[in-house]
């Protein structure tokens, strides 16, 4: 009896994957032939942008979803926390909303499904350049129909760290990290400005390292997923019962490269 209502639970896993993976698809469609753009700030923030496309893909998204599973539970970016039950979808409609309007690329959409507080699957979606990254748990992770291979080892002397000026300039306040210092034992920095993909990235070895003193769990909520699935981990600082607000993150592609990060902190916690 057990082991059929596993496979009845897998089933159902496997039937909302492929359900998220149509929805995002074409929401992504819609978002790349959007015209018109509406761009307000958030608390008057001019840095912190939405768009009538984020809130659009958002409806859209849940609506569609909601068709086929109406009892489950939403957490999204643009003031949706309706979490009733254990099973919960969580969904940023436009990750990098800045890249999206300024640049109209290097944005994505990202969903996450999640099962009594267990990841179960996750999906990015690079809008631009029409690649998926997505994994369901234990099955390993993918870039559209290509498997990513599990990552080895770096060290943070051979590691390209990503995070943007703002949060860099946090995590030398908040955690005495020597900028200085820093710069001379990482092989590079970058700053993409899009967290689920830049965590994706790391996924295939583009990056070791991301830092950010500012997400929220809609941001890496699918891309921890996939980054998971081939070796790699994230740490937050973060209270469950408070998963809308800020949160200070650390993805890298090792345990041991997360350590050595950690290291360079004078505390984290």
């Amino acid at each position: 009896m057990a082991t059929m209502e596993m496979n009845q639970k897998l089933d159902l896993i496997f039937k909302k994957f492929e359900t998220a993976k149509k929805v995002v698809l074409k929401a992504g469609k819609n978002a790349k032939e959007k015209v018109l753009i509406q761009v307000d700030l958030k608390d008057n923030d001019i840095s912190d942008l939405v768009t009538n496309c984020d809130v659009e893909c958002q409806t859209m998204i849940i609506e569609e979803i909601k068709k086929e599973y109406s009892d489950d539970s939403w957490l999204s970016e643009e003031n949706v926390k309706d979490i009733h039950s254990s099973n919960l979808w969580i969904l940023d409609p436009i990750d990098g909303t800045t890249n999206f309007v300024m640049m109209k690329k290097n944005y994505a959409i990202s969903l996450a499904y999640y099962h009594e507080g267990i990841p179960m699957f996750g999906l990015v979606y690079d809008v631009e350049s029409d690649v998926l990254y997505h994994c369901i748990k234990d099955q390993g992770a993918f870039k559209n129909d290509l498997r990513l291979n599990r990552l080895k080892e770096r060290k943070l002397s051979e590691s390209i760290l990503d995070g943007s000026l703002k949060s860099l300039l946090s995590f030398q306040q908040a955690h005495e990290l020597n900028l200085k210092v820093l710069t001379r034992k990482i092989r590079g920095h970058r700053s993409f400005g899009c967290s689920s993909l830049t965590i994706c990235h790391i996924a295939e070895n583009e990056k070791q390292l991301f830092v950010s003193n500012h997400v929220k769990l809609w941001d890496y909520a699918a891309a921890r997923i996939v980054l998971e699935e081939v070796g790699g981990c994230i740490e937050t600082l973060t209270s469950l019962a408070k998963m809308d607000e800020n949160q200070t993150c650390i993805a890298a592609s090792s345990k041991n490269l997360l350590d050595e990060f950690k290291q360079e902190l004078v505390r984290w916690n």
